[in-house]
């Protein structure tokens, strides 16, 4: 047993150079060949079944086919992960679907600004509308409707006041939404039971 531990010992080395080169990672290979070591270690200790030692025949020959079996293992087992992350990774997106409360909140909110924007004057909404929706610039919009840039200015600083002014509201109506509170007679009542 004693020279099969020292020949093991002896091509561990020559398993490692190799693996660091096939692998290019000598943590990784260290760790293969310790565990390859171990393995044939552990067979050579179990015998056959009757309980006399087993003669292995070639131990460096053992030792890297176990090496060469436990880097098979390993990238099979890489390539289940991957599949299995590739197919979550479907999944996720699926998941990641908006919510119809969410759906339903932004319907409102873009029939909101719809309706603010249709309550604007024509011409201040035409100005926005190009402003915002077409990127036109201030001259590009003065030019286009024969109004001063100082109008075009103006036009679009009170539809951005008017805009802001409702989702102001928006927001504040989302804040003070009325909180649900313990009615006082049933405090009053609980009280009384603990008293």
């Amino acid at each position: 047993m004693r020279e099969l531990i020292q020949e093991l010992v002896a091509h561990c080395a020559d398993l490692r150079r190799q693996l660091t080169r096939e692998l290019r990672d000598p943590q990784h290979a260290a760790d293969i060949a310790q565990s390859s070591f171990e393995r044939v270690y552990a067979q050579a200790l179990a015998g056959p079944g009757d309980g006399a030692q087993a003669a292995i025949a070639s131990p460096r020959a053992l030792l890297f086919r176990v090496a060469r079996n436990l880097c098979i293992d390993e990238a099979r087992h890489r390539q289940v992960v991957q599949n299995w992350a590739a197919q979550q990774s479907g999944f996720s997106l699926q998941s990641a679907a908006p919510s119809c409360e969410y759906v339903h909140a932004q319907r409102q909110v873009l029939r909101r600004v719809i309706g603010v924007l249709e309550s604007l004057p024509p011409l201040r909404r035409e100005v926005f509308l190009l402003f915002r929706a077409y990127g036109f610039t201030r001259t590009e919009i003065s030019a286009r409707l024969a109004l001063s840039e100082a109008a075009v200015a103006k036009h679009l600083v009170r539809a951005a006041l008017d805009c802001s002014r409702v989702f102001a509201e928006m927001q504040a109506a989302l804040i003070e939404a009325p909180a649900v509170s313990p009615r006082s007679s049933f405090r009053a009542t609980l009280a009384e039971d603990w008293a």
